[in-house]
């Protein structure tokens, strides 16, 4: 196969740009998508997701006794 050039096509200079058709359902599907992960337990309200791959007493912010 050979070679295929590229065109760049520019709007008008003068051209308003148009609300995006889609963009308020993205914003919907998103919200969503971030209340299921809060509902789960995966993330927290700020958005950081939640370790739950170390036992409780190895998890940050706790006091920690390692016996020695």
């Amino acid at each position: 196969m050979g070679v295929v050039k590229a065109s760049l096509v520019l709007p008008p200079a003068n051209a308003t740009p148009t609300p995006d058709p889609f963009f308020e359902k993205a914003v919907e599907n998103v919200k969503k998508a971030v209340r299921k992960l809060q509902a789960a337990g995966i993330i927290d309200a700020e958005g950081n997701r939640i370790r739950q791959d170390l036992p409780p007493d190895m998890r940050e912010d706790l006091d920690r006794d390692f016996g020695g």
